[in-house]
């Protein structure tokens, strides 16, 4: 039975060592509140998104523990633990021959539900993110714009009703309009749905207007965990102000502007 008082993920002195001796990830530990977005942030290949696989074991850890509604996912099936944890990868990642309908169904599928509980579950999910099923459920990936394409991406990650969503930079292949808008979008969407996400992104300013708990990496660790605002008033090191330095420059350019 699960603890709702309990984290949803807990990670506990985590590490993945390739062949050659190359730590990607070196004893890392947090955790993951329920409701909350954590994003990962740091320079490529400081071992952010080799993190978020080890979650749901598209890569396995080297050592230490990692605790999904408190069990420990190396002792679970990793297919069906990735039919009960959503996955928004960069792009949208689409079938380009499955039809809106079919993509957002593939995990109820997979998990056995009836015809009438997938359709229900899809229309709903479609119509909160702004895509009525009435229009958009028999087009293909191709006759949408790639906002739409990333919506459909967010409604087949929630389709399986997991209480924990990985993203992997969701929102980077989007032009800055769109970008904002379905950032919002995404926060009201977990807002009433409820689940929690962790999302990995380069884009610090982004990691500071989205998230709950942003946890900076370098070289495979975990140099700082906190809130946007404890990482504003109080960075760990030189390297967290530094990837603080530009979102901080554009507000002041932007109040300069505006006196």
């Amino acid at each position: 039975m699960i603890d709702p008082a309990a984290p949803v993920l807990d990670i506990r002195s985590v590490g993945k060592t390739y062949p050659g001796g190359v730590e990607a990830v070196r004893e890392v530990s947090l955790t993951l509140e329920r409701g909350q977005l954590l994003a990962l942030t740091g320079e490529s290949g400081c071992g952010k998104t080799t993190l978020l696989k080890l979650i749901n074991r598209l890569e396995d850890a080297s050592g230490g523990l990692i605790l999904y509604e408190g069990e420990d996912v190396a002792s679970l099936d990793p297919v069906q633990l990735r039919r009960r944890i959503g996955w928004v990868m960069q792009g949208d990642g689409l079938f380009p021959h499955l039809t809106v309908l079919e993509n957002v169904a593939i995990i109820p599928r997979l998990l056995d539900w009836n015809p009438e509980r997938t359709r229900s579950r899809v229309a709903d999910l479609l119509d909160m993110v702004g895509l009525p099923s009435a229009e958009y459920a028999e087009r293909y990936p191709v006759e949408l714009s790639g906002g739409q394409r990333q919506r459909v991406g967010f409604a087949r990650a929630l389709a399986g009703e997991p209480d924990l969503i990985l993203m992997d930079e969701p929102f980077s292949a989007l032009d800055p309009i769109t970008r904002d808008g379905l950032q919002q979008e995404f926060r009201a969407l977990q807002a009433d749905l409820g689940f929690s996400a962790v999302m990995v992104t380069h884009d610090m300013a982004e990691a500071l207007i989205m998230a709950d708990q942003i946890a900076v990496m370098q070289d495979g660790a975990i140099l700082q965990q906190g809130t946007p605002v404890e990482l504003l008033q109080s960075p760990a090191s030189d390297y967290v102000s530094g990837l603080l330095e530009t979102p901080r420059r554009q507000m002041r350019a932007i109040r300069e502007l505006g006196a």
